[in-house]
């Protein structure tokens, strides 16, 4: 492609036949018919149009690292334990390598925009963030990376991980992340986290209820703590898998408080079903929380690949068009008046949970946009499509083709 706009022609937006036309890194035009000149023209013709995928939670500097451990088996260590060891060791550019591969996946696959955690912690220190903060500026031009201070291992474990937390927020880490169940006391890690997230003035994230124990809630608490320090719409929780064990009541009362904080619920259907329900020899609960009740009640949902081939999830893999089939499945919105709706879940409703400006197939938003080989929602998600292209402010990141030949008897 030259210097000049880009025009993708004839392709499905909303169930439309429309050109669009980009320049300068935005959309320019939508129409039925735009005219060609000035611009370099791809025909996408009757191939459906969707905004660029957005990645709202990941774990990049974890990357395939299923290869230097075992795997989960009963009376095992966790997931947790077997990472920690394994971060002793990381170097920068470990992390880099790694990371990076699976940041190219994740474009290769739609991905235009991503918020990632780092780890930060006695085990690696700052060393996921220097590698990742490398990679903002390496790949800036195809991917718009965020990133989570994030404390994986707790904070009163030692005398260190709170000041390194601090330290990445300085440098420019644009949000916090936190894992209540990894400190006894849940509650004063929650007050830790708010008040730290006020004096740097960013949002906060935290993995919530990944257990399938409701006396070690925690959404209820968050979602108090998200009004009174005035972070409506500021609050990200991922997995909340729990809701999915409390009596409908209960759980109907949880989901109102986190509809009243504005709190998003980011779900990671992939590691829920590899690492929930090990440890119940009488039913297989595989924790993936109640989507469907989550967006009737009026609540900002999302899905994330979150684990790429690690304890945590050895198959996973950043396409969030799989992650969205995985998700249809596990919490039954396979219908077809469901599956056009699913796809929201890693488009605008990603991009609302972390706050993503000028975003969506409108003119003057940012031309970030992937053509996929389908006619809609339901074919693109059931058939896993290819993605014909993934175009980043305007420029095609990522070209992608599928061939194949079928030799059938006469």
């Amino acid at each position: 492609m030259t210097s000049q706009g880009l025009l993708l022609r004839g392709g499905l937006v909303g169930g439309e036949r429309r050109d669009i036309a980009m320049r300068d890194g935005r959309i320019a035009r939508i129409a039925p018919s735009v005219e060609a000149a000035g611009y370099d023209a791809l025909d996408v013709t009757d191939k459906l149009v969707l905004p660029g995928f957005v990645e709202t939670h990941i774990h990049p500097d974890k990357a395939f690292i299923a290869d230097r451990t075992q795997g989960l088996r009963p009376g095992g260590p966790t997931p947790q334990v077997l990472v920690a060891e394994l971060k002793k060791a990381f170097t920068v550019d470990d992390i880099y390598r790694r990371a990076r591969r699976a940041l190219e996946l994740a474009v290769r696959h739609g991905t235009t925009t991503m918020r990632a955690h780092v780890e930060i912690d006695a085990f690696v220190e700052l060393r996921g963030v220097e590698a990742l903060r490398r990679l903002q500026r390496d790949l800036a031009g195809a991917l718009d990376l965020r990133l989570i201070a994030f404390a994986q291992e707790g904070i009163f474990h030692d005398g260190v991980t709170q000041d390194l937390l601090r330290e990445a927020l300085k440098s420019g880490l644009g949000a916090l992340g936190g894992c209540p169940y990894m400190d006894r006391d849940q509650r004063a890690h929650i007050d830790w986290f708010f008040e730290t997230a006020r004096e740097f003035g960013v949002p906060l994230d935290f993995h919530a209820d990944s257990g399938d124990d409701p006396a070690f809630l925690t959404a209820d608490y968050i979602a108090a703590q998200t009004i009174k320090h005035g972070m409506h719409g500021r609050v990200t929780l991922g997995h909340v898998g729990m809701l999915d064990v409390l009596e409908p009541a209960h759980r109907a009362r949880i989901i109102a408080q986190l509809h009243d904080a504005r709190i998003h619920v980011i779900s990671l259907p992939a590691t829920e079903l590899h690492v929930k329900g090990r440890a119940d020899a009488t039913r297989t609960w595989r924790g993936v929380t109640r989507l469907g009740e989550l967006r009737a009640a009026g609540v900002n949902v999302a899905i994330s690949t979150n684990n790429i081939v690690n304890p945590f999830t050895p198959y996973g893999h950043p396409d969030l068009l799989r992650q969205a089939l995985v998700a249809a499945m596990a919490a039954h919105l396979g219908n077809l008046d469901q599956l056009p709706w699913v796809a929201e879940m890693f488009t605008t409703n990603a991009a609302r949970a972390i706050a993503l400006d000028d975003y969506g197939l409108v003119e003057g938003a940012a031309a970030d946009v992937v053509v996929l080989d389908a006619r809609d929602v339901a074919q693109a998600i059931t058939e896993q499509v290819e993605k014909l292209y993934v175009i980043k402010r305007g420029r095609v990141v990522a070209r992608n083709t599928r061939t194949s030949e079928l030799f059938l008897a006469r």
